[in-house]
């Protein structure tokens, strides 16, 4: 029988915006044709259209957290710790990284800053933290006056019947899933996920996990291990009905739903030049990656080892290898490194600190020529000069993981297309209500800088992202407020520690506001001239965790065109 989608409980909502009220835009799904038919897909006439957007000289909040109402008790493990500071951002209550360069915190943390503490867990890049204790929600939050009652899955029975879908076992998917859980929602939740392996992460990959410092359990994630969801592993999702509310899994299947989240992520890029099936040539992207890599270069009895791509994967590969006594060689399309995340003047500085630790750097380089003689590859660059390797690595960037929602009617060029609230916008320009993207795969407008969608990368706004989608999808596309976070990511090159706030790529001008380029320790400010001043757009930090965490809350705004610059600026 066909029944309208009466929306979701007030108490699974987050609080609204100043000026909202809460409830969620309605969504009835089309009724199945005889036979089990699929029914026709065609744009629904009451989806609302996509707001106007504008850029502002911003005054965003950060994302938004739950409250919870229970003390929690932290620990640091000081093996895995690098002293990113990412936890002080967090929650600067609880963590202080000191001028000496150290980590203190608070082992016992009170209910008012559990969540934040919780927060700093998630986002930690090296996963170094364990929490304990915790996740009741403070009292008048969203979510009190529910049954005390443990949630469960499948047959139990259930206050609700609805059920939300998460498609992407990774970061951002589960993220997404345990703020469904903290708003309250008590339906269905179903995660389905490609690989076998439940979400874990990923950056330690090129490093920590292919030098065996990690093991694979140590990179899983720690924070939401109470999470109530059926976990459907090792499936493919092949197709979405958007309009029918399904999506469709490898082997026929059908799995119906009322909401949707969309973060199934990227896979990494190939070259179509290369040589297919050859055993000496891989891919960094999944854990099965990145151990078939291991076990191939072992195999191989591998010395010299060659790297294609620039980006942070293969400068970040380079390291572990040349750690492990490997002959290193980083072709490079584009000169310097980094130039396209960092800048030139920036990026050269990457160049330097790779060069001296004895990595063979080609830059403005391509491959014209592969040959694989089995024992050996051989490889002939565009400057004639021919490099015998034992195994080449692809660290070439990524693509969205679209190809199952082509004929959705999604817009996916370039990932999911998204409004500013994270819904998925259709064909037609609108943002679907039943349905928002998270993570690598999705591209929005982020209003903090203007009103260009793009992708963002990194495991801090997966975290950040899946939150957001949450609300978003409890809320509705008229009611959810705008994502627009500060992107913040880091690197580690040989010891030095890199560290960003925002988006250094949007930067027309660069100045160095501490420290020097010379010296390899120093905080760059990017800027870029727009109609209400120069705003600041992002920061980058060689070995200056603790200079840079003033610069955070500085992203976006906009500075007076007759301010001088910061009198430390040294070259």
């Amino acid at each position: 029988m066909n029944h309208p989608h009466p929306g979701y409980p007030p108490e699974h909502l987050p609080p609204a915006p100043p000026g909202h009220r809460h409830g969620v835009v309605p969504f009835i799904p089309q009724q199945a044709q005889p036979g089990g038919a699929r029914p026709e897909r065609r744009a629904p006439a009451q989806l609302p259209a996509v707001p106007p957007l504008t850029a502002e000289s911003f005054d965003l909040p950060r994302p938004a957290l739950v409250p919870e109402g229970e003390p929690v008790r932290i620990g640091v493990d000081n093996n895995r710790c690098h002293i990113y500071g990412i936890c002080q951002q967090e929650a600067p209550e609880v963590f202080r990284v000191s001028e000496g360069g150290s980590l203190h915190y608070t082992r016992a943390v009170p209910a008012q800053f559990a969540a934040k503490a919780r927060q700093a867990v998630r986002c930690c890049p090296m996963q170094a933290i364990k929490i304990e204790g915790g996740r009741t929600r403070a009292a008048g939050t969203a979510g009190e006056g529910l049954p005390g009652r443990p949630l469960r899955s499948g047959a139990s029975a259930r206050a609700s019947r609805k059920r939300i879908v998460v498609a992407g076992a990774g970061l951002a998917g589960l993220s997404a899933a345990s703020r469904l859980r903290e708003r309250g929602f008590d339906g269905e939740l179903v995660i389905v996920g490609e690989e076998a392996h439940r979400p874990y992460s990923r950056p330690p990959l090129s490093k920590q996990f292919l030098s065996g410092e990690l093991t694979a359990e140590q990179m899983t994630f720690r924070a939401e291990e109470a999470l109530d969801a059926h976990w459907l592993l090792d499936t493919g999702i092949v197709g979405l009905d958007l309009y029918g509310a399904a999506v469709h899994l490898r082997g026929g299947e059908r799995l119906p739903f009322e909401g949707l989240v969309v973060a199934t992520g990227v896979d990494a890029k190939r070259l179509p030049e290369a040589p297919l099936f050859s055993d000496r040539i891989r891919t960094i992207r999944t854990l099965d990656d990145a151990a078939s890599v291991r076990r191939a270069m072992d195999a191989a009895a591998a010395r010299h080892v060659v790297i294609l791509g620039g980006g942070f994967v293969g400068c970040e590969l380079a390291c572990t290898l040349r750690a492990r006594g490997l002959d290193v060689t980083l072709v490079v399309h584009s000169a310097p490194l980094l130039r396209r995340v960092l800048g030139e003047r920036v990026g050269a500085v990457v160049g330097d600190i790779q060069g001296r630790a004895g990595v063979d750097v080609r830059l403005g380089t391509r491959i014209t020529d592969w040959q694989d003689h089995g024992d050996v590859l051989r490889l002939r660059l565009d400057d004639d000069d021919v490099i015998d390797a034992d195994f080449v690595v692809l660290g070439l960037g990524s693509e969205p993981r679209t190809e199952w929602l082509r004929d959705s009617g999604l817009d996916v060029s370039d990932g999911v297309l998204c409004a500013p609230t994270c819904h998925a916008i259709d064909r037609w320009g609108r943002p679907t209500p039943h349905v928002v993207a998270a993570g690598d795969v999705a591209r929005w407008p982020n209003l903090r800088f203007d009103a260009e969608p793009r992708r963002t990368e990194h495991l801090i706004h997966a975290v950040e992202m899946g939150q957001h989608a949450a609300d978003a999808l409890l809320r509705g596309p008229d009611r959810a407020a705008r994502f627009a976070p500060v992107p913040r990511f880091w690197s580690e090159q040989h010891g030095t520690r890199i560290q960003a706030v925002g988006v250094p790529a949007l930067g027309t001008d660069v100045e160095i506001t501490e420290g020097s380029l010379r010296s390899e320790r120093f905080v760059a400010r990017y800027t870029r001239e727009t109609a209400y001043g120069p705003q600041i757009v992002a920061a980058v930090a060689f070995d200056m965790p603790l200079e840079l965490l003033e610069y955070r809350d500085q992203i976006g705004r906009s500075r007076p065109r007759s301010r001088a610059l910061n009198r430390r600026s040294r070259r």
